[in-house]
């Protein structure tokens, strides 16, 4: 028996399992699959810490079109790790619920850990071998909520400076992913709360339903849009994992699987005012491009609002059983705090930092 992870929002296999033929189809294209007798069989890709394959809701429907029963990721990191069962699209205006291939459309899904995918790989390079699957979760429209916490401004209150991060985790603890931002968040609003009232609000929010497809984010900005209220916003920082791996990386944008040609562009004058911040009081930041998504402040971009993200996107343990709170460099998370607490206080305390939409 191998340590396996189902991707979150994959469906259960009937009682029992079930049970096929081991077939090895590379990076799971569809020529891969075109090119592989894969019917009635389990089907294995391989992916790696540059590809992780995160987004499988296409995969699984691949693997369903072309007669397979399960579908199975070989983990380019040591540990099976959870990633989205989702299409991974950029355009969610169709809702939720098109976000995610139907059960009759997809296969049982699960990740392996690369140092139990090494010896099944060599196995299958053999042939004929044999395996068993079997899943049990559940997926259901659940309730969730977004947390909003406020310093009013005392010159142009109803002018707003966003710091945010998501507190859901891809279904393990979640230590970096996100408690790291999370922290971060609670204690600007700690130290925050104790200085004299800003010049523009301070708006702190606390997402929920990062995972998967940001929709925690994308109801908020849903949400202002009714009121009229989020083109208020002049400035957003977001912070997402943060406490391992390094260094702290801006993000400058991203793609999405939908839409490859579409690129996610973040504020480049923001990105680089935190970036000064940085230099200022001895914190080095590095860039990174989101080749497969970016994290919530892309869909504030993508609307009108000056928008950047902190992000450490190289976790060996991420979405996995050991992202556990042991793993988390505390200073590097202080390091994280100080340029966005900096960053912020100072955007809401100079009214004339204006930058770009």
């Amino acid at each position: 028996m191998l340590d396996s992870r189902p991707a979150y929002y994959s469906y259960s296999t009937a009682k029992g399992g079930v049970e096929g033929e081991l077939v090895f189809v590379g990076k799971g294209t569809e020529e891969e699959f075109s090119a592989a007798d894969v019917k009635g069989k389990i089907v294995l890709v391989q992916a790696s810490s540059a590809d992780p394959l995160f987004w499988l809701g296409s995969y699984s429907n691949r693997a369903r079109r072309h007669g397979a029963v399960a579908f199975v990721v070989c983990n380019g990191s040591p540990v099976a790790f959870t990633p989205s069962h989702s299409y991974g699209r950029w355009d969610h205006s169709r809702g939720w619920q098109h976000e995610y291939p139907s059960k009759d459309e997809s296969v049982p899904v699960v990740t392996l850990g690369s140092t139990d995918a090494m010896g099944l790989l060599h196995a299958v390079g053999r042939g004929g071998v044999r395996a068993k699957i079997e899943v049990e979760c559940i997926t259901e429209p659940r309730d969730g909520v977004n947390i909003r916490a406020f310093m009013p401004g005392t010159e142009k209150p109803k002018q707003r400076v966003l710091i945010h991060a998501h507190r859901d985790d891809g279904a393990c603890n979640g230590a970096n992913d996100n408690g790291s931002g999370a922290v971060v968040i609670m204690m600007l609003a700690k130290i925050m709360s104790k200085l004299p009232a800003p010049k523009r609000t301070i708006e702190i929010i606390s997402t929920g339903s990062e995972e998967g497809i940001t929709d925690g984010m994308v109801q908020y900005i849903v949400n202002r849009e009714k009121e009229g209220t989020l083109l208020d916003a002049v400035a957003a920082f977001n912070i997402d994992m943060v406490g391992v791996g390094g260094p702290a990386r801006i993000v400058d944008g991203g793609t999405y699987p939908d839409q490859p040609d579409h690129q996610v562009k973040h504020n480049k004058e923001l990105n680089d005012f935190v970036e000064t911040v940085g230099k200022e009081i001895g914190v080095h930041l590095g860039h990174l491009w989101g080749s497969w998504g970016t994290p919530e402040e892309g869909h504030l971009n993508e609307h009108g609002v000056p928008a950047m993200c902190i992000w450490k996107a190289d976790d060996p343990n991420y979405h996995s059983d050991n992202e556990h709170v042991d793993n988390i460099d505390w200073n590097a998370v202080k390091a994280v705090a100080q340029v966005i607490g900096v960053s912020a206080w100072r955007v809401a305390n100079d009214t004339n930092i204006v930058f770009p939409r």
